[in-house]
């Protein structure tokens, strides 16, 4: 029985996967007369300095989780950065979200803690990931409709950014605050005690020393920064240049719609589709959008991947199959 649903499941993932591959190919056949004589002009050189920047992006990242352990628990900077392409790979292609669960189980053989002060860690580093790019996206929506004569709802986006970043600033305190405040109340020699003391270690550091948190919350938007960069120069690259505050709103729109949309592939699919919304902002037609998106995402995550190619043979040479 088991075997049966197994291979029903493996062909319904082939099916799905030829489906999404046929309508990339029908998006890209039916896309803007000039799509083709555009990327005829692709500069590779420009392509492979935005791949070289998606690269160097997740140095920022290394800093981040190592700013959000306790001093002397520092993880060794090559690695961080590896571990942070293989996290960003694996929330990319592993199906139905379950990449979480595959960066938590990543965080927690870096680290060599307990499951739940892994989830603490987690948590605050998904926080501020998700924080920084909903913060971008929101502030280039604002450049945007500033600069389309919408003044009003502009401030009003520009508002919710500056809001928005100061929440980001004061929650893990106030989480921190909840939890050590819980923990006492529960039974004594109870897992569930056990399990909010340990959470509350691995919030210790944005809890106890804010500098460091604001340091890891810099390096986010840094990782940021130097993302939207590899994906203009990318785009420019591909002959479909678009402006970097599209591209913050395509980023955030595409994240958002593979979140809430998860495909059998990942985040192909959502991904591409999100992205064409947001890029016909900059008056690039749908198919022509979704074009551009899932080259960017194909490029993005061959860059992550990459980065994490070190972390998943050290993983390989450290449970070798027997």
């Amino acid at each position: 029985m088991n075997d049966r649903i197994s291979l029903s499941k493996k062909i319904f993932s082939l099916a799905v996967g030829i489906a999404l591959l046929a309508l990339f190919g029908l998006a890209f056949r039916h896309s803007s007369a000039d799509l083709l004589s555009r990327l005829s002009l692709a500069s590779p050189s420009l392509v492979a300095l935005g791949f070289l920047l998606n690269v160097l992006a997740f140095a920022p990242r290394a800093l981040r989780l190592n700013l959000l352990l306790p001093r002397g628990e520092s993880v060794p900077f090559g690695r961080a950065w590896s571990v942070s392409g293989a996290t960003t790979l694996l929330l990319q292609v592993m199906p139905f979200r379950s990449g979480e669960i595959g960066t938590w189980a990543a965080l927690r053989s870096v680290l060599g803690a307990t499951w739940a002060r892994s989830a603490a860690v987690f948590a605050i580093v998904k926080l501020l990931d998700t924080a920084t790019l909903l913060l971008a996206g929101v502030a280039g929506a604002a450049w945007l409709l500033v600069a389309r004569g919408t003044p009003v709802l502009g401030a009003a986006a520009a508002a919710a950014c500056v809001g928005g970043a100061g929440l980001l600033l004061v929650l893990p305190a106030v989480s921190g605050r909840l939890v050590a405040w819980l923990a006492p109340r529960l039974p004594e020699g109870g897992k569930r005690r056990a399990v909010a003391e340990e959470i509350l270690e691995g919030l210790a550091v944005a809890r106890r020393t804010p500098e460091r948190y604001l340091g890891a919350t810099l390096a986010a938007f840094a990782f940021l920064a130097l993302h939207l960069a590899a994906l203009f120069v990318t785009a420019k690259g591909l002959g479909l240049p678009l402006h970097p505050a599209t591209l913050a709103v395509a980023l955030l729109a595409s994240i958002t719609t593979a979140a809430v949309i998860p495909s059998l592939a990942g985040t192909f699919g959502p991904y591409e589709s999100g992205f064409a919304a947001a890029a016909a902002l900059d008056g690039l037609p749908l198919a022509t959008g979704a074009v551009l998106g899932g080259l960017l995402h194909l490029l993005t995550t061959l860059a992550a991947g990459a980065v994490g190619l070190a972390f998943f043979f050290g993983r390989l040479r450290e449970n070798p199959r027997p």
